[in-house]
């Protein structure tokens, strides 16, 4: 009896370990696979925006610069493209922070400046999961470049260093210090991230400045400037945090999972072709368990 008891532990101890590894392998790898896909569709739909060929690539697009100051994309739109050779990054720019637009790649902070015009521009990344855009951010060194291209033209920042620190150019701050996006009075970019990897304790900070002068801002948002200056903040946080409501439902699909899996292998016992049941029962299982997986990945901190 104590030998059946620790074979069936045993059994569940390595399912629930598979389990676990594959939740392992949905966050560092599936959820690559989903900012990929959403990164050619805001790059077919950024080169459409310019007037280029759909099948464009990303340097095509960084190039098409057009005449004029282009009204504020919606959010969820392409805003710009972001090239940091040392880290060899090259990525379309989402409009907004909010965890939906980081999915998609590296977000522009709705609020603060666009590319190349005056002010402090703010863009927020991921460390770890959906595709990684900000992984290596911390190899930045002051005088590297950011390259920032929008529908207005192509502009280049230099890291600077980080405050009180001449030799390094990041530096951390907790999740509640937005200060770090404010008009410091020059033309600068601020990257954001979480802080150490795999953890969303704080944010990574990097500042680089323009080299060329300031092109003319896009036509100020219709919310007052203590409203504009709320919704950074929020944002600031909201795009790299949890969201708790989503444990319930993550637990949801896997008990259902679990009962499932149960139920199949009770029939699978008792009937003569138990490999029948296994073929109608696993697909439902995986569907559940994958859906587990999304509404998890959506309750941690989006590292």
């Amino acid at each position: 009896m104590v030998s059946k008891a620790l074979g069936v532990a045993g059994r569940l101890l390595i399912i629930a370990g598979v389990v676990i590894l594959g939740f392992v392998a949905y966050q560092l790898w599936g959820t690559g696979l989903e900012e990929s896909r959403q990164q050619d569709q805001l790059l077919e739909e950024y080169a459409g925006q310019l007037g280029l060929d759909a099948e464009a690539d990303l340097a095509e697009v960084a190039s098409g610069a057009q005449p004029g100051v282009p009204p504020a994309p919606a959010e969820g739109e392409p805003a710009a493209i972001i090239e940091i050779p040392r880290i060899d990054l090259s990525r379309v720019v989402v409009e907004g922070t909010s965890r939906e637009d980081l999915k998609k790649g590296p977000g522009h902070y709705i609020g603060t400046p666009f590319p190349g015009q005056p002010g402090n521009v703010g863009v927020a990344g991921h460390r770890t999961t959906y595709g990684a855009p900000f992984n290596r951010i911390d190899e930045l060194q002051p005088g590297d470049e950011v390259i920032l291209s929008s529908s207005q033209g192509r502009f280049t920042y230099r890291v600077i260093p980080a405050p009180q620190t001449p030799s390094q150019a990041w530096y951390a701050v907790s999740p509640s210090q937005t200060e770090v996006l404010d008009d410091f009075g020059d033309n600068r970019v601020t990257l954001t991230a979480c802080h150490p990897k795999y953890s969303a304790r704080q944010r990574i900070i990097v500042h680089a400045v323009m080299e060329e002068p300031a092109v003319e801002p896009s036509p100020p948002p219709a919310e007052a400037p203590e409203v504009v200056s709320a919704a950074v903040a929020d944002d600031f946080d909201e795009g790299l945090g949890s969201t708790p409501e989503e444990l319930p439902v993550a637990l949801g699909f896997g008990f259902a999972a679990a009962a499932l899996a149960l139920g199949a292998w009770l029939l699978a016992r008792n009937f003569k072709h138990a490999w029948v049941i296994w073929f109608v029962a696993t697909p439902l299982i995986l569907v559940l368990v994958w859906n587990g997986y999304v509404h998890m990945d959506r309750y941690l901190p989006a590292i």
